[in-house]
C-alpha cells in the first residue's frame, strides 16, 4: 500500500507537467518583472526575503512557483524513494538504476540549493572608490582603476577594473574583474559582480601662463600661491554643456571673493584667472576610478557542486552503458 502511494506522488507524467508549471511561472514572471522596473530593478538578484516584505499582489506568481516548486519536490522525493527501492530490490540492471538514482539525487540537491540560497543567501549594492569601501564577509575594497572599452559604433563593450582587497584575515590580494569575471571569495560563496565603472573627475590642474608651472587643486582644499591662497569651490555644467570650475580667491590681507573658469580652451575670455600678477589657464581634469558594484552571498555554493558531481558521475555512467549497448549489439 505504502509503495503504491509512492508510485502515485512520483508519477513521471505529473513531474513532466510540473516542470512546463514552473517554466510558464517563470515566464509570467519575466513580464511582470518588464512591466514594473521601479519595483524590480535591472541588475538585482532578488532573494527570497525580497518576495515576503511585504507581501505583495504583483509578487503572484512567485508565490505560484513556490507552490509548484513544492509539489514538484514531494513528486522529486518520491520518485527519489521509488528508485532506492528498486535498487536494492532488483538483481537487474543495477547500473542503470544507480545512474537514474544518481540523477535524481543530482536534481534533488539542485531544487534544495536554490531554496537554501533563497532564504539565506543576501544581495546588495557598493559604490567602491579609490579611498576603499567594506564589504560584509570580505574585508576592505579599493579601485585602483577602470578602463572601459567601446564598440565602433561608441557602444559600451566591457569594463575592466583593478580592485585591491583587504580581507577580514588581513590578507591583501589585488583581482582584476569584467562583466563575465566577478571576483570570488570563500569557496565562491561570496562574489562581487561589477555594474558599471568610470574615472570621475575629482579636481583640476591649472598652468600658470608665464612660466608653466602646474598646480593641482581639489574641492575644498585651499592651496596658498603667489598673492594669496586658492580654493576650489566645485565645477558645474551650464545647460548650453559648458563645464566651469568656481573658485574662491583670498588675496594676501584682502577680502576673499569668487572666480569662475571655463574648462574649454576654446572660449579666451572665460578661461584664464587672474590672480595678482599671475594668468593662469586650466590644463587637464584630475580623475580617479569608481566602481558600482553588485554584492552577492550564496552558501548554497557546496550544495550546487555536490549536485554537479552527482549529475556528472551519473551521465557517464549512462554514456558507458549506452556505449556497452552498441557494442553488444555490433558483436550479435
Amino acid at each position: 500500500m505504502l509503495y503504491r502511494l509512492i508510485q502515485i506522488l512520483g508519477n513521471r507524467n505529473a513531474g513532466f507537467l510540473l516542470c512546463m508549471v514552473v517554466i510558464i511561472n517563470l515566464a509570467i514572471g519575466s513580464l511582470v518583472m518588464n512591466m514594473y522596473p521601479d519595483l524590480y530593478p535591472p541588475f538585482f538578484p532578488y532573494d527570497l526575503k525580497f518576495f515576503f516584505q511585504p507581501v505583495e499582489k504583483v509578487h503572484f506568481w512567485l508565490y505560484g512557483l513556490l507552490i509548484t516548486f513544492g509539489l514538484f519536490g514531494i513528486n522529486l522525493t518520491a520518485c527519489l524513494v521509488e528508485s532506492i527501492i528498486k535498487l536494492i530490490t532488483s538483481n537487474t540492471n543495477r547500473l542503470r538504476q544507480s545512474a537514474a538514482l544518481l540523477m535524481h539525487i543530482a536534481l534533488f540537491l539542485t531544487l534544495g540549493a536554490h531554496l537554501y540560497d533563497g532564504f539565506y543567501g543576501n544581495s546588495g549594492h557598493a559604490m567602491i572608490p579609490p579611498e576603499g569601501t567594506h564589504v560584509p564577509g570580505i574585508g576592505l575594497v579599493k579601485t585602483d582603476s577602470v578602463v572601459n572599452t567601446f564598440h565602433p559604433d561608441g557602444s559600451l563593450k566591457d569594463t575592466a577594473a583593478t580592485l585591491s582587497f583587504k580581507l577580514l584575515d588581513g590578507t591583501e590580494v589585488t583581482e582584476t574583474l569584467t562583466y563575465n569575471q566577478p571576483a570570488l571569495f570563500d569557496g565562491g560563496k561570496r562574489e562581487i559582480i561589477i555594474q558599471s565603472g568610470e574615472n570621475q573627475p575629482i579636481g583640476i590642474v591649472l598652468a600658470n601662463k608665464q612660466n608653466g608651472e602646474a598646480i593641482q587643486l581639489m574641492p575644498y582644499e585651499p592651496i596658498a600661491i603667489p598673492g594669496g591662497s586658492l580654493k576650489l569651490q566645485g565645477m558645474f555644467q551650464t545647460e548650453s554643456g559648458i563645464v566651469f570650475a568656481e573658485f574662491q580667491w583670498t588675496p594676501t590681507g584682502g577680502k576673499s571673493y569668487a572666480q569662475a573658469l571655463a574648462l574649454n580652451s576654446n572660449m579666451q575670455r572665460h578661461n584664464k584667472l587672474v590672480l595678482a600678477t599671475n594668468h593662469y589657464v586650466f590644463k587637464e581634469m584630475i580623475e580617479a576610478p569608481y566602481l558600482a558594484a553588485m554584492t552577492r552571498y550564496n552558501p548554497a555554493i557546496p550544495l550546487i557542486m555536490l549536485s554537479l558531481l552527482t549529475a556528472t558521475i551519473g551521465t557517464i555512467l549512462l554514456i558507458y552503458l549506452a556505449s556497452s549497448g552498441r557494442n553488444q549489439k555490433a558483436a550479435a
